[in-house]
């Protein structure tokens, strides 16, 4: 199979052109309807429907697909083709792919957050394969004069089954095209598979590690501009004046114009030294001279975010679900635990940093860069600058990390700006010390948790309440928090008395979707207290959790293989410590062992064994790496960094204080891929919620000591 990190529709149609007679299919979504298999108009699209994704097979037998789901080392350039292939009956080599256009008409949604590509997509990427193969089967049964049941695919060849003739895919193809695609094709059985399942490789990783492959940051186009804007270092700070002189002196320099970016209903003012180098731009923003309105923003820090957090824990609170009476079961049992958590604001520190290229014209917008939301580009920009959806062009790339950072519109929103200032396409790029500090950023939060064991050692009620801000209730009056902040609270453990609560809290720091979102809070906090609660209830903490999901085959199956390949139940080596967690996250289940070691004076991790349960595993190899890419960011996110807040503004500013997990230093990771049947669900967050309760558990069977705050340091323990 080719990889193509960036290539045009028009190229495309111009190649289907050149080879002939093709066959072309996709399907139909109608809000509230079963999806159909159509075929496609390669040209005009249909004009009756809305379409998604499509494959396309010329007459040497070659198939392309049209990917709407940008890649961002998730892995779906190999996945969704794998999935088609397996149903076509095509030898994986034979697929080309290229990215769609940006249509939501056409290919519905195409925003990739939440782990949901494949989960989303699954069945009708095998039902486009097998309504294609159940076309060419009939085209080749009229060339042969036979019922359609005496023939079968394979290997891109359609077989009679009488006399073993053979018709390649290419020699079916104007025959196939001229046939009604069918409504309900014949899928494979599970036990018929010979793609899905297997770890192919990845088929982009090369083009990545030669420079081949194109992300945002590479991309040019004639007569651009570059743009570096200087924004207040205290988020919502206003401009009051500026001097300039020195920055429009500076070679290359050709504007500094005023723009501004607009994060969940609040406004952010910027200044923007724009140049024909980027060199120039960044140089001249340096020589700026800006006085900033900061207001009493300047007298926020941690400790007054943290104490605000702590007074608004003994508020009343929303109650997002209840059963049973804790109140009374509490208050009753004759132990009773409490313990808050903690945890900090965190950036997305892709190691691309943000940019966009846009160019506004009268009657038509275009966008090159990297984005997890090609249909929300052009939803802002069609509806900002008037101009019709398809006048808009979006041409997405490969992403260098995104981690939800890039599913907002607000650095086009920058870009566009400016290029209808200027008349020429603009390129803004952030600067690292701009991609740590200016947000959106994930939520801090407290979390209080309450529990009661009775006299025969069971868990009888357990309240947990989430202090922190919502993404999406961030401005206006409302102060009601939506229920998404309580992610990651497992409701599936068996306690009769349970209440989920939370308060929310608003400030002038923005906050955002962060690998796995509310999930990578609230689990620290669900799982440490769990553990917490099964030593209060002097019983294993893994025997503890099975007692509470008896009824619950995956979370049971995934922490049984957890305490297999850890040797859970095996005496402790000297001076070595473990702990469990679990998690469900778009539909997948995880459990985690994390081993610590006592190595001379010092604790160190030394393995992650994880087993996760996210379905029919299509390609185990990607689930793998998703899981390990989870740990290590985890672990990042768990004892590395953090934000901090001071005068009002993130103290942190590069790697060198917000610092990444090295390669040297990572524990052993093992991941296990538990074989299903079931529904694949999603694989790119879910490995990330339970590296802290894990690892901090782990240290307090070590230890002893509770870790109750993150991050920490792993030298002052």
């Amino acid at each position: 199979m080719k990889f193509s990190s960036a290539i045009p529709r028009r190229k495309f149609l111009k190649i289907a052109a050149m080879s002939g007679t093709c066959l072309a299919l996709g399907y139909v979504s109608v809000f509230g309807e079963e999806p159909k298999i159509v075929n496609l108009d390669l040209e005009n699209g249909n004009a009756e429907s809305e379409l998604n994704p499509f494959i396309y097979i010329d007459t040497d037998g070659k198939i392309t697909l049209l990917n709407h789901r940008p890649e961002m080392g998730q892995g779906t350039f190999e996945a969704i083709p794998m999935i088609i292939a397996e149903e076509l009956d095509v030898d994986i080599a034979n697929i080309n792919i290229m990215p769609s256009p940006a249509d939501r008409g056409k290919y519905g949604d195409q925003m990739v957050v939440g782990s949901q590509s494949i989960r989303r997509n699954y069945e009708l990427m095998r039902r486009v394969g097998a309504s294609a193969k159940e076309m060419l089967i009939i085209a080749a049964a009229g060339k042969w004069n036979i019922a359609a049941e005496k023939c079968y695919a394979e290997n891109a060849m359609v077989i009679n089954r009488s006399t073993g003739a053979k018709l390649s895919y290419g020699d079916l193809v104007a025959d196939a095209r001229k046939l009604k695609a069918p409504d309900n094709p014949t899928l494979k059985q599970a036990k018929d598979f010979k793609i899905i399942g297997k770890s192919l490789p990845r088929r982009d990783i090369p083009a990545k590690l030669n420079g081949d492959a194109q992300f945002g940051i590479d991309i040019e186009v004639p007569g651009m501009l570059y743009a570096s804007i200087e924004r207040s270092p205290v988020l919502l700070g206003k401009l009051i004046s500026f001097d300039d002189t020195k920055a429009k002196a500076v070679t290359g320099v050709k504007y500094v114009l005023k723009t501004q970016r607009e994060v969940f209903g609040q406004v952010r003012v910027g200044l923007a030294v724009i140049a024909d180098n980027y060199w120039a731009a960044l140089q001249g923003r340096k020589m700026l001279e800006v006085k900033w309105d900061n207001g009493d923003l300047e007298t926020w820090t941690t400790q007054k975010i943290k104490d605000d957090y702590i007074d608004a824990s003994r508020k009343p609170a929303e109650v997002f679900e209840q059963k049973g009476d804790f109140d009374k079961t509490f208050n009753d049992a004759p132990v009773k635990i409490e313990a808050s958590y903690e945890t900090p604001y965190q950036t997305h520190a892709p190691m691309e940093p943000m940019n966009a290229i846009v160019s506004v014209k009268k009657d038509t917008c275009e966008f090159w860069g990297s984005t997890q939301n090609p249909n929300g580009m052009k939803d802002f920009l069609s509806k900002k600058y008037k101009v019709p959806q398809d006048s808009v062009k979006i041409n997405y790339t490969l992403m260098g990390g995104a981690f939800g950072r890039r599913s907002l519109t607000d650095v086009v929103e920058e870009a566009a700006d400016l290029s209808k200032q200027t008349g020429t396409p603009v390129k803004v790029i952030w600067t690292r010390e701009d991609d740590l500090t200016q947000g959106p950023f994930r939520a801090c939060s407290l979390n209080v948790c309450r529990g009661a064991i009775n006299k025969d050692g069971n868990l009888v009620s357990l309240e947990h309440k989430v202090i922190c801000q919502d993404i999406r209730n961030q401005s206006g009056n409302n102060s009601k928090p939506t229920d998404g902040i309580a992610g990651g609270i497992n409701t599936e453990y068996a306690i009769p008395n349970l209440r989920i609560n939370g308060v929310l809290r608003k400030f002038y720091i923005p906050v955002s979707y962060w690998r796995s979102v509310y999930h990578s809070t609230n689990c620290f906090a669900h799982e440490s207290f769990i553990d917490e609660l099964a030593y209060a209830a002097k019983k294993d903490p893994i025997d503890f959790r099975l007692s509470l999901l008896k009824n619950h085959k995956r979370y049971t199956g995934v922490l049984q293989k957890v305490a297999e390949k850890s040797n859970w139940y095996s005496p402790r080596e000297t001076d070595t410590g473990k702990g469990v967690a679990i998690v469900e996250r778009s539909g997948a289940f995880v459990a985690m062992v994390a081993e610590v070691k006592r190595l001379q004076g010092k604790i160190v991790p030394t393995k992650i064994i994880a087993a996760i349960d996210c379905g029919t595993p299509v390609n185990p190899d990607i689930i793998r790496a998703q899981t390990e890419g989870c740990i290590v960011m985890g672990l990042t996110s768990t004892y590395k960094s953090g934000l901090t807040i001071d005068k009002g503004k993130v103290v942190e500013q590069n790697f060198n204080t917000y610092k990444m997990l090295r390669i040297e230093e990572s524990p052993a990771i093992e991941v296990h891929v538990i074989e299903s049947s079931e529904q694949p669900e999603g694989a790119g967050e879910p490995g990330l919620p339970t590296v802290a309760p894990a690892l901090t558990n782990a240290i307090f069977e070590l230890t002893k000591k509770r870790i109750r705050a993150l991050p920490f340091k792993l030298e002052e323990l």
